[in-house]
């Protein structure tokens, strides 16, 4: 075992030195490949496509009127008040859903008890709340002034500002939602 193990130590050494004694230690074959190899060609570069200079945008209309200025929506006339018409009552005392938008509150059934017809409005929180005709709900003073229990909805009237100021009323209808 030891003779074999001696015998392919000494036939490794001696492959090594042959090898060594094959290269070239100056690589001259190697610099003369390299050097020749692509002397005759060229790579082809697309030219660098020519830079726009950046142009900003100018906003022309700076001495016009400001079309989102409160001015230009409602029009003021000599002595009367900017906002005008019927304003609702602002020493009211607030009802709870008054609290919530419109779009935040979901009729979920009505119900009669000695003939006065109530709405069941869900809230956001969870909450289900009674209300009749004359409760208010959302936040523009909407009226109850309808419930119609066969038909599943309420009809309200709410108080808004119209878009040249003035206080105009609007019936809004809601009805059940069907999940």
């Amino acid at each position: 075992m030891f003779l074999s193990n001696h015998i392919k130590l000494v036939s490794v050494v001696v492959i090594a030195l042959v090898l060594q004694g094959c290269a070239d230690r100056n690589m001259t074959d190697l610099r003369e490949f390299v050097a020749d190899a692509y002397q005759d060609k060229k790579p082809e570069i697309e030219p660098l496509p020519e830079i726009q200079p950046y142009k900003g945008f100018e906003y022309g209309a700076v001495e016009e009127n400001d079309p989102f200025r409160f001015d230009n929506i409602i029009s003021n006339r000599g002595d009367e008040s900017i906002v005008s018409g019927k304003r609702p009552d602002a020493d009211r005392i607030k009802e709870p859903l008054e609290e919530f938008p419109l779009d935040a509150l979901s009729m979920v059934g009505t119900m009669s008890q000695k003939g006065v017809p109530w709405v069941i409005v869900k809230t956001t929180q969870g909450t289900a709340l009674l209300a009749s005709i004359g409760n208010y709900l959302g936040q523009n003073d909407g009226k109850i002034t309808q419930i119609f229990p066969e038909e599943q909805r309420v009809v309200l009237v709410e108080t808004v500002i119209d878009p040249a100021g003035r206080w105009v009323t609007r019936d809004v209808e809601i009805t059940i939602d069907e999940q």
